[in-house]
């Protein structure tokens, strides 16, 4: 995480007496502390730059209005049925030079919305007129990246324990304290080091996620593997090859749920938005462009490459 974070909260004055906002203050007896009337006023303005808020994010604690859940698009992997996700922060700690939150949102800063029940009411209704649901929280933003700070893993584990809901957290973090819950699916997504260390800033190492994984399955769960977006670098065959092979030397398959895999893609929009503002060589690769999607021109080579590196599991590919 960056040690410049959260000099400042936003907060809006209508949460400020929530008790779980005064919580969150307690740790932050230094940062500046600012009320707001909605936090648009601070994280829409379209003037603002992402690249630049994201070497110092100001945090905004804030109240969502409906609404709560949103199916989950084509970019997203289904993994199961009656699959939705839900929003409880906007944007991320960690700074991935191909994340899609850059092109989405034109603030860098943290939006954590305080108001649980509001979400659970929602979730709930929809759960009983399903009877089942998979439901990711993990979608824009990694909150167990955070976890410690703000505990929103916990709120949710909590709210879903007992209920048909399988809850994914999706996570590059190794915050993994939780005890065996038979409903939340832990899905750690893996890179090659080189990777990590030249598109995946501020985020563990892969030796750290590897423990990560290892530690959740002793303590029961079968965890889901995720390996995207793959990205194709220097070297591609032997780099992801060599990562494979690490990987399933230090994780036996068999403790796993699933593998989801995917190369590097976002819509063209998007795409073109974080061209002007990131510096990165991921942007100048040779790509398609299909039905709005940016994709590489490879795409069909690499994917084939990389399921014959897979072992004998249950497998969902973007």
């Amino acid at each position: 995480m960056n040690l410049k974070n959260f000099s400042h909260i936003y907060v809006e004055k209508r949460v400020l007496n929530y008790p779980y906002v005064k919580k969150i203050l307690e740790k932050f007896k230094d940062g500046e502390i600012i009320e707001i009337n909605h936090y648009k006023d601070r994280f829409n303005p379209y003037y603002q730059s992402f690249r630049a808020q994201k070497n110092s994010q100001k945090l905004i604690l804030a109240k969502k209005e409906p609404p709560f859940l949103y199916e989950a698009s084509d970019l997203i992997q289904k993994q199961d049925t009656n699959f939705f996700y839900t929003t409880p922060m906007l944007n991320c700690i960690y700074d991935c030079h191909y994340c899609f939150l850059q092109g989405m949102y034109p603030s860098a800063n943290v939006v954590l919305f305080v108001n649980f029940e509001d979400f659970f009411e929602e979730v709930e209704r929809t759960y009983k007129k399903l009877g089942n649901m998979f439901l990711s929280i993990s979608y824009d933003t990694d909150v167990l990246a955070v976890e410690k700070l703000f505990g929103v893993a916990k709120i949710w584990a909590d709210f879903v324990k007992g209920k048909n809901i399988k809850l994914e957290l999706r996570t590059k973090s190794v915050n993994v304290n939780f005890p065996y819950q038979e409903n939340l699916v832990f899905a750690f997504s893996l890179s090659p080091d080189t990777v990590i260390q030249k598109y995946e800033k501020f985020t563990p190492s892969l030796f750290a996620r590897i423990n990560a994984v290892k530690k959740i399955i002793k303590k029961g769960y079968k965890p889901v593997i995720v390996f995207d977006p793959i990205i194709k670098v220097p070297d591609f065959k032997k780099v992801y090859k060599e990562f494979m092979d690490k990987v399933f030397s230090e994780i036996d398959y068999k403790n796993i749920s699933a593998v989801v895999y995917g190369t590097f893609r976002m819509s063209s929009n998007q795409f073109k938005l974080i061209k002007k503002e990131m510096f990165s060589d991921l942007y100048f690769s040779p790509y398609s462009v299909k039905n709005g999607i940016v994709e590489y021109e490879d795409k069909k080579e690499i994917i084939e490459f990389i399921e014959s590196l897979l072992p004998d599991v249950k497998k969902f590919k973007a």
